[in-house]
């Protein structure tokens, strides 16, 4: 590698470390004590919540809307950021309340520098560990040098908060050490209720963060964001079987589609699933039902 590339690589690293090491934290003690979920006295619904996953082959990008609030959780790959932008910008919208980056691999983190860069951010929360990949530097040095802070989620630690009539509950992992190439078990994980519908968000948790789930006792979901793109694992029965959700959602390509074990799998349980091979998923919740549409 040329001298001059070399510095330069070595800056931008040296750069986005900085970056992480000069942001806030959170210890969670505003969302209670972590692996409990309070479904006491939920907010009246006095509006709807609308949910959508956009097709974007194999990555994460989604958008939750109150009546009032603007939620994104995950930005896909780097150029995916400019479907959210563009999607909220038809609307009329110029700012994200909370921006949620579950885990920093790029087809998670990739669009998020851009949203940074041309939309309002209020609140960013991420989690507790220093990302490998180049959309991940790309991503800290833009909070840099928009002077932005994050809300790094320590281990163990929880958040909850309202927005209009929905209640929200941000999940930190609770080890600070999955293995070698175990980013995937650093997910954040988002529980949201609004009136009798419950969503998962559940990021790409594999064996052992889905085994914290689980622990969590979070009961049946009407609506679950399946992990890691489809992918079956040793836990999946027992994770279906713990959740039981009505409606799931696989963020998948025709390249790199779901596992045909998965797919079998939420058959055989009845679960409605949809691939976003087949369009984005629109879930809109009045409180009492569920409507899901794709590619309308």
């Amino acid at each position: 590698m040329p001298v001059r590339a070399y510095w330069k690589k070595l800056t931008a690293v040296i750069s986005a470390i900085a970056a992480l090491f000069s942001v806030s934290g959170c210890n969670g003690s505003s969302g209670g004590k972590q692996g409990s979920v309070s479904k006491a006295d939920p907010p009246a619904v006095t509006g709807s919540v609308t949910v959508t996953v956009f097709d974007v082959g194999k990555a994460d990008a989604m958008v939750v809307q109150t009546a009032n609030k603007v939620t994104v959780i995950d930005a896909g790959n780097k150029g995916d950021g400019k479907v959210i932008e563009r999607f909220l910008t038809a609307q009329g919208i110029d700012t994200i309340n909370t921006l949620m980056i579950t885990h920093y691999d790029k087809d998670h983190v990739g669009g998020a520098a851009r949203l940074i860069n041309r939309m309002n951010i209020e609140k960013i929360y991420t989690p507790d560990y220093v990302g490998t990949a180049e959309e991940y530097t790309g991503f800290m040095e833009k909070v840099t040098e928009k002077g932005k802070e994050l809300t790094v989620m320590k281990a163990g630690s929880d958040l909850t908060w309202k927005d209009d009539d929905a209640v929200f509950q941000l999940f930190a992992a609770n080890r600070t050490n999955y293995g070698k190439n175990e980013e995937n078990d650093f997910s954040l994980v988002l529980y949201m209720q609004h009136g009798e519908n419950s969503f998962l968000f559940s990021g790409d948790a594999e064996e052992a963060r889905q085994n914290e789930i689980m622990s969590m006792k979070l009961g049946e979901v009407t609506f679950l964001k399946y992990p890691y793109h489809g992918c079956y694992l040793s836990t999946t029965e027992n994770f279906l079987n713990a959740c039981k959700p009505k409606y799931a959602v696989i963020c998948c390509s025709e390249k790199e589609d779901a596992d045909p074990s998965t797919v079998q799998t939420l058959k055989d349980r009845g679960v409605k699933a949809y691939y976003t091979t087949g369009g984005t998923v629109t879930a809109v919740s009045d409180g009492k039902t569920l409507t899901v549409t794709q590619g309308e």
